[in-house]
């Protein structure tokens, strides 16, 4: 049911009674200031409006991507990875055999 300025202040202040509270108070100013009687074409900053949520809510999406993977990655370094055998076998080939001098190596020739 759609009401006129008149009517919605009038449940308010209804609503209010004889000592009204501020919450009371702020309704009726906010509606005194805002209703506009005349027919007003807001369709234009609607439009804009809704564009700009648009975009807030890509902006907003893709920054929750990003903090969600740099939490996985911070939580990553404190977990331990467990070796698999695959990992052991290519660090084994990596790795040069190391010399290991002995006594009678140092002074041949």
């Amino acid at each position: 049911m759609k009401r006129t300025k008149d009517e919605l202040l009038e449940a308010v202040r209804a609503h209010g009674g004889d000592t009204p509270d501020d919450f009371t108070i702020a309704m009726l100013e906010d509606i005194s200031d805002s209703w506009v009687d005349e027919a007003v074409d807001n369709t234009e900053e609607l439009e804009g409006l809704k564009a700009a949520n648009a975009e807030l809510t890509t902006a907003k999406d893709a920054l929750q991507a990003a903090y969600d993977e740099l939490k996985k990655s911070y939580a990553d370094r404190f977990t331990l990875k467990e070796e698999t055998e695959e990992d052991k076998e290519e660090a084994t080939e990596d790795e040069e055999p190391e010399v290991v001098d002995t006594f009678d190596s140092i002074f041949e020739d």
